[in-house]
């Protein structure tokens, strides 16, 4: 019944074709399916398409302030080798000028900048895994428009909001009140926390008035 070269189909060859033929006709046709062979590996998909795993970061706003003219001068008096920054901005609240409270709370949104701790600080703060309670703090200085300089405890403070949401802030501590009553600050001021090191040591300058006014002429 095979079409052999040299043989000839007889009668008999012809009809058992016819009914294999009828007999194939029977069975659906299936189609031919897209996928690849079991043993056959798949190509990795492009970079451009595998999901990006999202990381938790802090957003900082930028600003265009302009470094006061009195923090230019304490820069060139105290021989700070790097230019002071800014690093928070916000208005004291109720809580900021209470003398029970002793403390600035400085929120994580309200910051510029999250560079200005060494690994060291970073490492006592805890990172933002670990809530510590604010028992654990960084020594620092604060100084004043009056170059007035102030001993101060960096802290860190994690707490949970009732919607669930988790708040952090830093807080500075230490002869907080007594700044407060020696600039007469008051809920409502704008202030601006500015950041330097000298010797590797970690001052703020606290800037309540800008260049409207100048303490020490």
């Amino acid at each position: 019944m095979w079409n052999l070269p040299g043989f000839s189909k007889t009668a008999k060859d012809k009809e058992e074709e016819e009914s294999m033929r009828r007999i194939f006709h029977l069975f659906p046709k299936r189609k031919r399916s897209l996928r690849s062979p079991p043993n056959k590996k798949h190509s990795p998909p492009p970079l451009s398409k595998l999901p990006i795993k999202k990381r938790t970061v802090y957003q900082y706003t930028t600003t265009t302030t302009k470094t006061p003219q009195w923090i230019r001068r304490l820069k060139k008096d105290m021989n700070i080798a790097d230019d002071p920054f800014l690093l928070a901005e916000k208005p004291l609240d109720l809580d900021d000028v209470d003398p029970d409270q002793n403390r600035l709370s400085i929120p994580f949104q309200s910051l510029k900048r999250n560079d200005f701790l060494t690994c060291d600080e970073g490492v006592i703060l805890g990172d933002e895994r670990v809530n510590n309670d604010g028992r654990i703090g960084v020594a620092a200085c604060l100084v004043d428009q009056r170059n007035k300089q102030w001993k101060m405890v960096l802290k860190k403070w994690v707490r949970v909001s009732d919607s669930g949401k988790v708040l952090q802030s830093f807080l500075l501590s230490g002869a907080w009140s007594d700044v407060v009553e020696a600039n007469g600050l008051r809920d409502g001021d704008n202030i601006s926390l500015w950041s330097f090191r000298l010797n590797g040591f970690l001052f703020f300058a606290l800037d309540f008035a800008g260049d409207s006014t100048d303490f020490l002429e």
